[in-house]
């Protein structure tokens, strides 16, 4: 059964962060990813699945929104990471989460 998941919701820490970990014997899948840069000035964001840079320290405008819609699986075990610099940077990571 997939069930709709927050895996991560608020501001980028300043240091690379564990935001979620695929419980044992699970699936989780990433869907959407939002970075918003509500400051004034530029900022940055990262995010990794299973250890692979997606959003690889990509810039984020003052006032500037990225979405990214995708479909990464990630098994058992793996992590996603997160980390914003600069500017306070927002992110939104969700999906579901597959039993």
């Amino acid at each position: 059964m997939a069930t709709p998941i927050n895996f991560f919701r608020g501001d980028a820490p300043y240091a690379l962060t564990v935001a979620y970990t695929v419980p044992e014997s699970n699936t989780a899948i990433v869907t959407n990813i939002v970075a918003a840069n509500p400051g004034t000035a530029a900022g940055s964001v990262t995010v990794k699945l299973g250890g692979v840079p997606i959003l690889p320290t990509v810039g984020i405008a003052q006032q500037g929104v990225l979405t990214l819609e995708i479909n990464q699986v990630l098994a058992e075990g793996e992590v996603i990471e997160v980390q914003g610099s600069g500017s306070t940077c927002t992110l939104h990571v969700s999906g579901v989460e597959v039993v």
